[in-house]
């Protein structure tokens, strides 16, 4: 076997110089499709040239990313649940049709969904060590920003139910109403109102933690179906990976 036919190495470490630095969801993904494309192509890369700074910076770009968007998502359910239970119009409307409860549900859960579908998409991005480690720690960062909103809008709902919305405080905020000459029937329709809207609270803080479940359930499913996907086109031999590496 000649010099030359040895002379290519089995593994392309990524230059210094154009190491990969995701600052946002999109740049983040472009680099796991990159070089999926490459794993594809044949062109296998150690995990291990995925360095910590670089895995801890998909991870903040999944924490960071689901964080923020869960984070406006969950506090305009409230709002898509008070449209349904018809505490709240919607498209000027007082009782709700079937379409608007649906532009509702679509507000509380839509936002999610598509993001969990997106994420479901790059999760199946991989095949070799490198983007799968890539994949893991975006996946990881997003799952673990996922909780934690969840755990914030539960406690944040319960507080407004409990602590907020509480008995003695809406009597004491409504009737400072007839300082402004309102109407006792007016007074009385507030109070009623914010007193059955304020069940709104408990129903939203329950139905972030299903939302987020669904959230984060989507990608994984996407990574199990990828794994076996996976090993399938190994076992067939049209992508050769180290057994180590599987």
């Amino acid at each position: 076997m000649s010099k030359d036919s040895n002379s290519t190495p089995d593994i392309m470490p990524v230059p210094p110089s154009n190491e990969i630095h995701p600052r946002g969801l999109l740049e983040a993904i472009s680099y796991i499709d990159q070089n999926f494309a490459n794993e594809l192509g044949g062109c296998m890369i150690k995990s291990r040239f995925l360095t910590t700074k670089q895995r801890l910076e998909f991870m903040e770009v999944g924490f960071r990313s689901s964080f923020a968007s869960g984070i406006v998502s969950a506090f305009l359910t409230p709002v898509a649940i008070g449209v349904i239970e018809q505490y709240i119009p919607m498209f000027g409307d007082p009782s709700p049709t079937f379409f608007d409860k649906f532009s509702a549900f679509l507000l509380a859960l839509g936002f999610s969904l598509g993001y969990a579908i997106f994420m479901a998409k790059a999760s199946t991005c991989f095949i070799g060590e490198y983007t799968r480690a890539m994949v893991l720690n975006l996946l990881g960062g997003m799952i673990f920003g996922a909780i934690v909103k969840a755990v914030v809008a539960f406690i944040a709902f319960h507080f407004l139910y409990f602590k907020i919305f509480t008995d003695h405080n809406v009597v004491w905020a409504v009737t400072k109403l007839y300082y402004t000459k309102t109407s006792q029937g007016t007074v009385n329709s507030i109070y009623n109102w914010v007193q059955g809207f304020k069940g709104i609270f408990l129903i939203s803080a329950y139905f972030v933690l299903i939302s987020t479940a669904v959230f984060i359930i989507i990608p994984i499913i996407a990574m199990l179906v990828a794994w076996r996907r996976n090993r399938k086109l190994i076992d067939a031999g049209v992508v050769h990976v180290d057994t180590d590496s599987i």
